[in-house]
């Protein structure tokens, strides 16, 4: 887990750093767009559109693709449980031969759970509901 996320941290920071800056005019003499921003009433926020879910048929061809290429998928709860069980085992003192089997087991988990780990969870109402299910699948391992 800590490999992707260092991955992920690498990878946004390549990506932010922009070499190829194609305009010439100097930061402090662009000129500055100022945006309208509409007001909002309170009825307005309560209607807000969800977004559709994906599609069904969607989820099970990526499902087929990723069995396919590796292997049969764990339950999401399992995952959940298992990367929280690497985590919690890499903030501990390690040795380097219990490190080893660590990272054995996160390869085998991150392969098992390929399928949790590349769905995006883009909007906040995603992350909110993803970090719900994490919470809840927590909770129930602890019973």
């Amino acid at each position: 887990m800590k490999k992707l996320k260092v991955l992920f941290i690498c990878c946004l920071i390549f990506s932010s750093c922009d070499s190829n800056n194609t305009d010439s005019t100097p930061k402090e003499k662009r000129p500055v767009k100022k945006e309208k921003v509409a007001e909002v009433t309170g009825d307005q926020l309560l209607n807000v559109k969800e977004k559709p879910k994906r599609n069904l048929k969607e989820k099970q061809v990526n499902h087929e693709k990723i069995v396919s290429k590796y292997g049969e998928q764990w339950d999401f709860c399992s995952c959940v449980r298992a990367n929280d069980s690497i985590n919690s085992a890499s903030q501990k003192g390690l040795s380097e031969k219990q490190a080893e089997r660590l990272i054995k087991r996160w390869e085998v988990i991150e392969i098992k759970c390929k399928e949790f780990l590349t769905n995006p969870n883009r909007t906040p109402e995603e992350r909110e509901l993803h970090e719900k299910k994490v919470a809840k699948c927590l909770k129930s391992a602890k019973k």
